[in-house]
């Protein structure tokens, strides 16, 4: 089955080849809209404005007629709706090859403007009635198609002038103030043999920008005019075509080629355009700038010149500045035998560029001194830098366009090793192409070098398992060339203290870390640990990611953990040290926000230099866990392989509360795991019980109740006898006994420890466990008892000052609106609930809140009240939608849509 989707033009869906009928209306301007922004998900409100254009049914009602809507069009589409639905809102899913505004995109990108045009059609999207959408999102893709109408003009100017004529008088027409068409026009005329023509046409478009517009003519005009008038001498012979080869299959950076050429044509009166190409070494810089100005080289007839500065050389000193300015202007035929001073030599550099059209590619630049006397002071001019370093200066001081070079993707990784070795030796070993592609962690150096070794019929397979165990040594070409080369030229260039705090990184578990994280690590304080990763940001060692956070990629991460283990063991021991207290510490100050009424778990003070950030409130807690959750899971891992058994059970134990709210419940069985072996190791046997209880519950989470009962059991055991470990344990009983219909049981497991706890002087833990009580009575069918012990517990948890912070209250709750509604006393079943309901969003417990939307529902729908259970259960569904372990939670969700059928027509 072949889908396209069609935008450049009238809207049209075809299937196979043949048009899908698209319902008119509403349903064209959703489909439109969501293509026009395909693979992204829109949010309904924005939908809901751009759907009845800007005026928008009350709101109550927007949201379920918006979805009418996409249900219409759904059907309407079949087997070719692409319409998707989160919790975002909703998105347009579109493979590659199926929508033409991706294409014609492509194509661009790539130089291709011919081809690009023709999937034009007409009019964009003539049979969608929108105001809104005809005028805000049409006249851009309008301008894209101008663009590249321009730039094959531009191509065609080369090769043929007379057909061109007709052609820019009607765009002139169409497109009255458009410049470059006025400009492109003069040239064809003067290149046909007409210059009176062009000239008489520059008069006539530049008394037009004077009457209506009031402006001169620009850029492209002026240099039209002034080719005309001086008979557009090309160059000779001797013009310098410099750039080195480029690859013939270059494959992986459409973006960033999109990039430079928007960069290129859409720039205004800037005395250079300066685009600076920064990234890791290996990323593929030169590659990037050496094809894309082949792309471009049309664009200056007086050359194209290649300077290699060296400024990250292992086998040469950077290049002097003025040796490459000699270089350039010998290049261009200029003498330079009689300029004896620096300034001469500069000035008449800048005086030849200002004269000419030429691009220059100043390749592997150190820093931003390097490359500043080479800049030329002509809009005529075009300069192309890469380097390892960002060149602040140049971006502040020059005007310079930085163009970061990221790593590539997954696929755009097996596009550039399928270009390199055939698509038939990735058919043959697919598995192993993507392993490779993984361990090379998406430098294409790494890639290209993989590729090098597979064109002398290495197996994939084999290289694969070479790179699984040394992937540094298995990317080492020779000294200069390997990875591991590049790096450390890298690491060179930076200073001492950067240097350090680089090694040190390689102790850090990753993925990424925060400022605070790296001043524990190499005991600096704040200012100066911010001013040393800016520094390892510069020289492009490390990434910025939101939040202020830094990254190592996966192959830098292993040049660092190779460095850091040359240091000595008790430098690095402090370290590590360091670090595991600094998370330690923070990430117990945070689940205290997340609990209420526990004992502390970590009451010894940080080690000195440890920088243990404040966490204000549960808000700041959840933030914080947001952002450090997975460093902490890798934290917990490595402590485990490195015998930190005091951080792994205690971080494994404050993260629990957070991994079971958020659905990370198989994250939060495999920390566990290490966290119990860590408790076994030290013989501590409160540990144990602990750890056993995080354990029972996440296989509750999985229904294997014969291994939460063993962890329960075996965390009773552990606990020695203290009567609040064993009351919560009970209950965990109770509950997975429960879950399993063996009801029986579960009120006998509390009722043996209920005559221990019916005096507890811990008012809040009497409530828990007079709550559990009670449910085991309801579900035994004891109502009245249940009843009274479930208002007990409620009593109890009224006397504390509860932060809303715990499930007892909440599961209280829900209780006692299962006894009402079992009663018949449908009000105080809801009050109930929603009670319940406040609670569970306070924790932000996602499946609790689904569960207790899902009672809600169910209530309304025996009171008689089918809209307000129609709403609660479609917020379920929603609520469901997010979760992370939601394939646990598919007998919930089968039982909503089995509810809502039972109201649908009610």
């Amino acid at each position: 089955m072949t889908v396209e989707y069609r935008v450049l033009g009238p809207l049209e869906v075809l299937l196979d080849g043949v048009p899908v009928a698209v319902p008119a209306g509403r349903g064209r301007v959703l489909l439109a809209t969501l293509l026009l922004r395909a693979n992204e998900f829109v949010p309904v409100d924005e939908l809901v404005e751009r759907v009845w254009d800007g005026e928008p049914p009350a709101k109550d009602r927007a949201h379920k007629t918006l979805q009418t809507v996409v249900l219409r069009l759904r059907r309407s589409l079949g087997a070719a709706s692409c319409v998707r639905t989160s919790s975002r809102g909703y998105s347009a899913e579109v493979a590659p090859g199926q929508l033409d505004l991706a294409r014609f995109r492509e194509l661009t990108a790539q130089g291709e403007h011919r081809a690009a045009l023709e999937l034009w059609r007409g009019p964009v999207l003539a049979n969608v009635l929108s105001d809104s959408l005809h005028r805000e999102d049409v006249p851009r893709l309008e301008e894209e198609r101008a663009v590249a109408l321009e730039r094959r003009i531009d191509a065609d100017l080369a090769v043929a002038t007379d057909v061109l004529v007709p052609e820019l008088r009607s765009l002139t027409r169409t497109h009255p103030f458009r410049e470059v068409f006025w400009a492109q026009l003069m040239l064809a005329l003067h290149r046909d043999g007409q210059q009176a023509e062009a000239l008489a046409v520059y008069q006539e478009i530049r008394k037009r920008l004077a009457d209506e517009l009031g402006v001169d003519p620009g850029r492209r005009l002026l240099e039209a005019h002034e080719q005309v008038l001086s008979g557009e001498v090309q160059a000779s012979a001797e013009v310098p075509r410099q750039l080195p080869l480029t690859h013939s299959r270059f494959v992986g950076r459409e973006r960033e080629l999109a990039r430079l050429t928007e960069m290129l044509h859409t720039r205004r009166d800037e005395p250079v355009l300066i685009a600076a190409i920064n990234g890791v070494g290996g990323v593929g810089k030169t590659s990037l700038a050496v094809h894309w100005a082949h792309q471009v080289a049309h664009h200056f007839p007086d050359g194209q010149i290649y300077v290699n500065l060296r400024g990250f050389d292992s086998r040469a000193e950077p290049v002097r500045p003025l040796a490459a300015i000699s270089n350039v202007l010998l290049a261009l035929g200029v003498s330079v035998a009689d300029l004896r001073s620096e300034e001469a030599l500069v000035a008449h550099y800048r005086s030849v560029l200002a004269r000419r059209r030429v691009l220059l590619l100043l390749d592997n630049a150190r820093d931003a001194d390097q490359v500043r006397p080479l800049l030329p002071g002509t809009a005529s001019n075009l300069v192309l830098i890469t380097s390892r370093n960002q060149l602040r200066g140049l971006v502040a001081r020059e005007g310079a366009r930085p163009v970061t070079l990221d790593l590539l993707d997954e696929q755009r990784g097996l596009d550039l090793l399928t270009s390199r070795i055939g698509a038939h030796r990735v058919a043959a070993e697919p598995e192993a192409a993507a392993r490779l592609v993984a361990h090379c962690a998406g430098l294409p150096l790494a890639l290209s070098i993989v590729a090098a070794r597979a064109a002398y019929d290495d197996s994939l397979t084999a290289l694969a398992g070479e790179l699984a165990g040394e992937r540094l040594d298995a990317l080492d070409v020779d000294d200069s060339t390997g990875v591991r080369a590049v790096f450390s030229w890298s690491l060179r260039s930076l200073s001492e203290d950067a240097a350090r705090m680089f090694v040190l990184l390689g102790l850090h578990p990753g993925p990424d870390l925060a400022v605070a994280a790296a001043a524990s690590l190499a005991g600096l304080p704040l200012v100066r640990t911010r001013r040393l990763l800016g520094e390892l940001v510069a020289g492009s060692l490390l990434d910025t990611g939101t939040g202020g956070r830094y990254a190592l990629h996966d192959l830098l991460r292993d040049f660092a953990a190779e460095r850091v283990a040359d240091l000595p063991a008790e430098p690095r021991a402090a370290a590590l040290r360091r670090m595991f207290d600094h998370y330690l510490h923070t990430t117990h100050t945070s689940w205290q926000h997340l609990q209420f009424n526990a004992a502390p778990v970590v009451t010894e003070p940080p080690a000195p230099d440890v920088l243990v950030e404040p966490v204000a409130d549960a808000d700041a807690a959840w933030a914080r866990f947001d952002a450090e959750y997975r460093v902490l899971l890798s934290a917990v891992e490595r402590a485990g392989e490195l015998g930190e058994d005091d951080f792994a059970w205690k971080t494994m134990f404050t993260l629990h509360d957070y991994l079971s709210r958020k659905g990370h419940i198989h994250d939060a069985a495999a920390g566990h795991r290490v966290g119990l072996a860590a408790a076994e190791r030290l013989g501590d046997l409160d540990a144990q019980s602990l750890m056993h209880r995080r354990l029972a519950s996440t296989q509750i989470s999985f229904n294997d109740f014969p291994a939460s009962e063993f962890h329960l059991r075996e965390a009773i055991r552990c606990a020695g006898g203290n009567v609040h470990a064993e009351a919560h344990l009970r209950r965990g009983l109770a509950f997975s006994f429960e879950r399993q219909e063996r009801f029986a049981e579960a009120l006998e497991v509390l009722a043996e420890i209920h005559p221990r706890m019916a005096d507890d002087q811990d008012g809040y833990e009497l409530g828990r466990h007079l709550a559990a009580f009670g449910r085991a009575h309801h579900k035994v069918g004891d109502g009245a008892r249940a009843l009274e012990l479930c208002l007990l517990a409620a009593e109890r948890f009224a006397e504390t000052e509860f932060n809303g912070q715990d499930a007892g209250p909440a599961g209280n709750q829900e209780t006692l609106g299962d006894i009402y509604l079992g009663l018949g006393r449908y009000t105080e079943a809801v009050e109930s609930y929603e009670r319940a309901l406040r609670v569970w969003q306070q924790m932000r417990a996602v499946t609790d809140v689904a569960s207790c939307l899902i009672l809600l529902g169910t209530a309304f729908i025996q009171a008689g009240e089918p809209a307000r259970a129609r709403e609660h259960l479609t917020e379920a569904l929603r609520v469901a939608d997010g979760m992370l372990d939601r394939e646990n939670f598919q007998e919930e969700i089968q039982q909503v849509h089995e509810l809502l059928a039972s109201v649908t027509n009610v």
